[in-house]
């Protein structure tokens, strides 16, 4: 490891101003970003293809109470919640 390239990154950090953080941050988290959307699409793809339904539908019915009370709609649903929170983040 080199320390000193760390001591000087950490000095360069700590004298950013909070706008200049945030945008480092943000620089930094959109490739992980943008992994975990195509991850995210997926699963979600998977269950789209099972159940033969689009996810906005699929949605919107199970938040209605339409749908069963299957594992794969929980998860199907909490896939999708995140999804859309990763979408937010991204742009």
């Amino acid at each position: 490891m080199n320390q000193k390239l760390v001591e000087s990154l950490a000095e360069i950090i700590l004298s950013l101003s909070d706008e200049e953080r945030k945008l480092l941050e943000s620089k930094t988290q959109k490739p992980k970003t943008s992994q975990q959307i195509a991850d995210l699409e997926s699963c979600i793809k998977r269950f789209e293809e099972k159940y033969q339904i689009a996810s906005q539908e699929f949605y919107r019915q199970f938040q209605a109470g339409e749908l069963g009370d299957s594992a794969d709609f929980f998860e199907w649903n909490t896939y999708y919640e995140m999804l859309n929170s990763a979408y937010k983040r991204a742009s």
